[in-house]
């Protein structure tokens, strides 16, 4: 068994001790440097990160500069958006301080979850309960900042057109 204790927070809440412990044999631990850069805007990415100890920067450049997104810690995550579509990564991530972070791959996660099924829905479950506050906050600054995706711009033009072209008909 795996002598690294994983945290029961975050993504890790809906585990138990022995469920944690099992997961932890499964990645492993990984030491920080202050200013380290560990996840690269644009370079690819298939790991999912639990700081263990430490602070983290999560940037993106944006009109040229950089820009803030987040500042993570103890118990929170990074890269699992990475572990179900693997490509490249959205921001960078850097360390501010010496830190530690537990670290597994998405082969090692899949094989996870087949030999421990019902763990690995409480993993899930975790995963899901932060992308989707991870969702809600982007979406809360796209209507602050008044910000409308290509995307919903293109559905909503095709939408009116349709629109029209049935009233057109009547």
């Amino acid at each position: 068994m795996s002598q690294v204790i994983l945290p029961r927070t975050g993504i890790l809440s809906f585990l138990d001790d022995e469920a944690r412990q099992r997961l932890a044999g499964y990645g492993k631990n990984v030491a920080t440097t202050p200013g380290q850069v560990l996840i690269r805007e644009g370079e690819l990415s298939h790991h999912l990160y639990i700081v263990l100890k430490g602070i983290l920067n999560v940037t993106t450049i944006a009109s040229g500069k950089t820009v803030l997104l987040d500042t993570v810690c103890e118990g929170d995550c990074l890269g699992e958006v990475s572990i179900f579509h693997p490509d490249r990564a959205s921001a960078t991530v850097a360390s501010l301080i010496a830190g530690e972070l537990w670290i597994i791959d998405a082969a090692a996660l899949q094989k996870f979850l087949l030999e421990s099924p019902s763990d690995g829905c409480a993993a899930i479950l975790g995963i899901n309960i932060v992308l989707s506050r991870r969702l809600k906050k982007a979406n809360a600054v796209i209507r602050s900042n008044e910000i409308v995706p290509s995307f919903i711009s293109v559905r909503s033009q095709k939408h009116t057109q349709s629109l029209d072209q049935l009233l057109k008909r009547k």
